[in-house]
């Protein structure tokens, strides 16, 4: 399953896709590698917004030709049951995303409560700083923009660990950035990041 190599190289998605892999979601990466393995043939990833489930998701479907359902926490029990049954008719892996953990998911469904519970459980964890470098870096590199090596620095040992903070964080630099007429240097990024710690 292709993955992108961090901090220096980042590959679009229209240039072949992939994701980020860094010691957070390093576990996820491997076991996606071997989904003859899973439990029932499925597994289950839980993230936060933002947390690259899509792109993780894509690259299953692409690698393994396997049934995914996206946002699986906000779909009814015979969507994922029918879905269930079709991956093992067809004899391919099935892939669930979601925001929630199962036992939140309100599953009615016996069978299907007990089918979830002994699959392949698997969480994106909080971004540590190398998957942080990658994410600001693949956000500008998009925009045809870079971020300067002293910013990266300072943000990824300072900002708060969430995956959606660092899309607001870039966002917010992007915009200073073009106020300013400035590249992403360390003083865009020190503003950026007081604005965003005051709320403002």
């Amino acid at each position: 399953m292709s993955q992108i190599a961090l901090p220096l190289e980042i590959a679009l998605p229209d240039q072949g896709g992939g994701y980020l892999v860094s010691d957070c979601n390093a576990h996820i990466h491997a076991q996606l590698q071997n989904s003859k393995t899973w439990p029932n043939g499925t597994a289950i990833l839980i993230g936060e917004k933002l947390s690259g489930k899509t792109a993780i998701g894509r690259a299953f479907i692409r690698d393994t030709g396997g049934l995914i359902l996206d946002d699986a926490d906000h779909e009814d029990d015979e969507l994922i049951f029918h879905l269930w049954n079709r991956a093992k008719e067809e004899k391919k892996p099935l892939f669930l995303t979601a925001s929630l953990p199962v036992a939140k998911w309100g599953i009615a469904l016996p069978d299907l409560k007990s089918r979830l519970a002994a699959s392949l459980l698997l969480q994106i964890g909080s971004p540590d700083e190398v998957m942080i470098d990658g994410l600001l870096q693949q956000y500008f590199a998009k925009r045809g923009l870079s971020i300067s090596q002293d910013a990266l620095g300072y943000l990824t040992k300072r900002m708060e660990r969430s995956y959606h903070n660092v899309e607001l964080l870039a966002q917010k630099m992007d915009k200073i950035a073009i106020e300013r007429k400035k590249p992403i240097t360390l003083s865009v990024a020190k503003t950026a990041l007081l604005e965003q710690q005051a709320g403002s």
